[in-house]
């Protein structure tokens, strides 16, 4: 018995539906998982601590230039600003192995159910550093506001702040390798090598940053930018006008250093995470 037009029409209408979607795994954006780095930070030591580092390195600098024997009234601000940004400098390095130390430390439990989820591992590494790489551009942003109200009460502002935004900001974009290479460090071994990088960056900083092979050690990349911008050395006096280390072209060599390093850092975090053991 033929089946009636009506139940051809039917059939086929129900052939014709497509067959039900797979159900989509977990799969948060990269920016979903650093904003959520963020919040996660946002009550610990590591926020507050980038947060008031700052503050904590500029007061009392601002005091001791008032006293200081080279320093009258309109050298005053010239004298804080150069001490500051030469401890900005190698503070950069330090600050990054501290905050990888902790932040991995402090995510190592967790860690253990979330790389059971279907997420891809690799941005939990990714989320890592550019949620610290966050963290450094505010407090950057933090010393800025410190330099700026030192200049206001020195009678300097706007006129002596000059390159001070420069020098503080492009630090930051050539210490992101570094941030990168302690947050690889802190997810492969640990603490402690984490916080001995810092260590060793704050020591190449104020060493290397200065020698011609200075482009060999990414530790002492952020320094190497703050020297001709601030038109002093490592220890803080005033580079003479013939000396090579105002030469302004080492910047933009020491952010592209960065910005390579930092690039083949998180793709070695990234593989390391998809093969890591729950």
């Amino acid at each position: 018995m033929h089946a009636s037009f009506a139940e051809q029409e039917n059939f086929m209408r129900q052939g014709s539906v497509a067959p039900p979607r797979p159900e989509r795994r977990d799969d948060p954006s990269t920016l979903t998982v650093v904003g959520t780095e963020l919040a996660r930070n946002k009550r610990g030591f590591v926020f507050w601590y980038h947060l008031v580092s700052p503050v904590v390195i500029t007061i009392p600098l601002f005091l001791g230039s008032l006293g200081a024997a080279d320093a009258d009234a309109e050298r005053t601000f010239e004298v804080f600003r150069n001490v500051t940004l030469e401890f900005w400098g190698v503070l950069i390095p330090m600050t990054a192995g501290l905050a990888a130390a902790l932040s991995v430390r402090a995510d190592l439990d967790a860690w253990r159910l979330m790389l059971s989820y279907g997420v891809p591992r690799g941005r939990y590494f990714v989320g890592k550093f550019a949620a610290l790489g966050v963290l450094g551009f505010v407090s950057s942003t933090v010393l800025l506001v410190m330099l700026a109200l030192g200049a206001l009460i020195s009678g300097q502002f706007p006129h002596g702040m000059g390159t001070v935004a420069a020098a503080v900001y492009l630090p930051w974009l050539a210490g992101l390798a570094m941030t990168a290479l302690a947050v690889l460090v802190a997810v492969l071994w640990g603490m402690g090598p984490s916080l001995g990088a810092g260590i060793a960056g704050l020591l190449c900083g104020a060493l290397v940053s200065d020698k011609d092979f200075w482009y060999a050690v990414p530790f002492a990349w952020p320094m190497r930018v703050v020297l001709p911008l601030a038109g002093i050395g490592p220890n803080g006096v005033p580079l003479p006008p013939d000396s090579p280390v105002n030469s302004m072209a080492a910047i933009p060599q020491a952010i592209a250093l960065s910005a390579a390093l930092t690039g083949v850092l998180l793709v070695l975090g990234t593989i390391h995470m998809r093969r890591k053991e729950i």
